[in-house]
Parts: structure tokens; sequence; C-alpha cells
């Protein structure tokens, strides 16, 4: 004979009280995104490994982001870091890439560009400039605007986003394809990316390569700062004060740089903020690996900084974002 429901129901409370087994409660809590989201482009279409120099390999590639619900909106240009010698346009697991920007209503692109020791500097600059002539000869074919541009970067990229900024109107390394069209940017943002390599000696090395690591003359070609001229497009610095890579004093250098030529710019210190994407980790000079702690936190922990980047793309982009 099967034992009664109302048995079970007795034994199962009953076996409950006995375990120690709560009954179960749920918080009744309803929360809301806030601004800057909601979004504005609902679709977008993605185009993966177009190359923008001819006969280039993977590190000549970029990935293509574009609303399908939204035509002739300016173009965002990601450029990722990693140090100049690893790193990758589709980001990883560990560093994922800052694309939240299509969802304002922007194109995105996200590029790769030739990494050391197989190529020095200036291999890394030309190639962003080769990649945005070759965006702004195809924007008709991918429907955004061909010249509201906008470039943003992280570490290594944060000081390729301030060389396209600094060398904007200038023709400095545009070489190869596409040269009837310019690598002119309407803006730039830093993010966390080192600007005057005189003072930084092992980065120069690294990128300059060893015999060359003490010319003066090709450190200040490697860096940002030595390009500042008062016609230059506004740029957005980012930078941590505990950052343990780049340090905080790199971003101060490039905007001292830009305030005494008179040029627009945004300054944004994230106190106690370290180096992104490591959210802060320390770098172990004994293992070489992030994992001596501190070192401050992320500088997206910020709650000022999207919002931050946000305000500045609306700024200086001529952008339909929130018309529908």
């Amino acid at each position: 004979m099967f034992p009664s429901r109302r048995f079970l129901l007795w034994f199962s409370v009953g076996l409950s009280g006995i375990l120690g087994f709560a009954s179960p409660t749920y918080a009744q809590t309803r929360t809301r995104t806030g601004q800057p989201y909601p979004t504005v482009s609902k679709s977008v279409s993605w185009s993966v490994n177009i190359p923008y120099v001819t006969g280039g390999g993977p590190e000549q590639q970029l990935d293509l982001y574009v609303p399908t619900d939204r035509h002739g909106e300016p173009l965002v240009v990601y450029i990722h870091g990693g140090g100049f010698d690893h790193g990758d346009k589709a980001g990883d697991s560990i560093n994922p890439n800052n694309l939240q920007w299509i969802w304002q209503g922007y194109a995105m692109a996200s590029i790769n560009y030739r990494l050391i020791p197989h190529a020095l500097w200036p291999a890394q600059i030309e190639d962003c400039k080769a990649a945005i002539r070759w965006l702004k000869k195809h924007a008709s074919y991918y429907g955004y605007l061909p010249d509201e541009i906008a470039v943003v970067g992280e570490s290594a990229g944060g000081h390729l986003a301030a060389m396209l900024g600094t060398t904007s109107g200038r023709r400095r390394f545009d070489v190869g394809e596409n040269l009837d069209q310019t690598s002119d940017v309407v803006c730039a943002l830093d993010l966390f990316g080192p600007t005057d390599l005189t003072r930084l000696p092992s980065l120069a090395e690294k990128l300059l390569g060893p015999e060359n690591k003490n010319s003066e003359e090709l450190r200040r070609n490697a860096s940002p700062i030595a390009y500042v001229h008062e016609d230059e497009p506004p740029i957005l610095i980012v930078h941590g004060t505990d950052d343990q890579l780049v340090p905080y004093e790199q971003a101060e250098l490039l905007a001292d740089a830009i305030d005494k030529v008179h040029a627009p710019y945004r300054f944004h210190t994230v106190v106690g903020g370290g180096h992104n994407p490591y959210f802060g980790l320390n770098k172990n000079p004994k293992t070489g690996g992030f994992d001596a702690g501190g070192g401050g936190i992320g500088l997206f922990e910020d709650p000022a900084v999207e919002p931050l980047i946000i305000d500045f793309l609306h700024q200086h982009l001529n952008c339909h974002c929130g018309v529908e």
C-alpha cells in the first residue's frame, strides 16, 4: 500500500526540522538599468578578418561591427593592448575588448597590428594609420561616415590612439596603400597608455630593439608627446594613480604637453586605479606573472569612466544617437 499524501507531507516537514533545513525565502527586489543605457542600436552585422593591407597576414586585419537598423553613423576604432608583443582584435577571456559603444549607435572596428619582435617601431603606428585609411576608403560600402572616426585604445593601444590623435593633420607615418585618404581622426581616447618613451627605457628597448634603446631621437619618435600641436583633435586621457605597469606620470606628461600648446583635452584621474585589464593586479618581478597582489582597482570600476567616454564621443562625433 502506498503512503498517503498527508503522511508524505508530514514526513518531509518533520525530516526538514530534524535535519535543520530552512524553508526557502526570496527577497522581493527589482532593479532597472540606469543611464547611459538602455541602448540605441538593436542589431549589428559582424564582418571579421578583413585585410586592410594587400597580402598582409592576420596582424594586418580588422573586424567591423555595423548597426543594421541604422545607417550613416560615425565609426569608433578600437586598438587592443598587450605590451606591443601580444593581444588580438577579438580580445580574450582576460582582456575582453571594449566594444560596448556599438550599442550607443556607433559602428565599430577592432584592428590588429604587427607585433614585436617580428616588427619593430614604427610598424605598429604605420599599420594603425593604414587601417584608418582603408576604413575611410570603404566607408560607403559598409555604411558609416568616413569623416567621423574616433579612435580608442588601452595600454599599448592607448599609446597608438594618442599617436593617431597627436599626428592628425601632419601626414606622419603614412606609408603604403590608400594614400589618397588621410589617417586623421576626429578625436582620440587614451586609456592608460605610455606617452613618453624617453622615461620608459625598458619599453623603449622592447619597441625599438636593443640596438636602438639608447637613441634619444628614436625614443622621441615613438612618443605621442613629441607630436602634440595646437590643431590636433581633442584627446580624452584616463589613467589610474596606482598603475603598476604604465606609471600615472605618463598621463600627466601628455596632459601637460597639450596644455602648453592650448589644444583641447580631458584628463580623468582614477584615484586608486590600477592597470586594466588586470584590474589592478601587480606584476611579480620574481615570477613575471601578475600574482603579487595590490596595484589598485580596475578603471571601469570608477562609475564616472563609462559615462565620461560616452559623453566625449557624443560631444565630438556627429552621431544621431538617441534619435530613433
